[in-house]
């Protein structure tokens, strides 16, 4: 029985982590930079591998799958 308490809350902790880290990613600014211009550099640099992106959408993709891993786990 206390195995299965530690086990539950275990998850939740991840589970409750995985979903701020993605409001954080999508909702307010705690996952942006301190210095506007770097985001602003960002969203105008794209990587060597395609030019299709920036580094700002990887940045955001990066934290949303992340995210999404936390709470799959959880």
């Amino acid at each position: 029985m206390t195995s299965q308490a530690l086990i539950t809350a275990s998850a939740a902790i991840i589970l409750t982590l995985g979903l701020l880290h993605l409001l954080y990613t999508f909702r307010g600014p705690k996952l942006h930079p301190r210095e506007a211009a770097l985001e602003t550099q960002m969203k105008s640099v794209s990587p060597v591998i395609t030019r299709q992106t920036t580094m700002w959408k990887a940045w955001v993709g990066f934290n949303g799958s992340h995210s999404y891993g936390a709470i799959l786990f959880g």
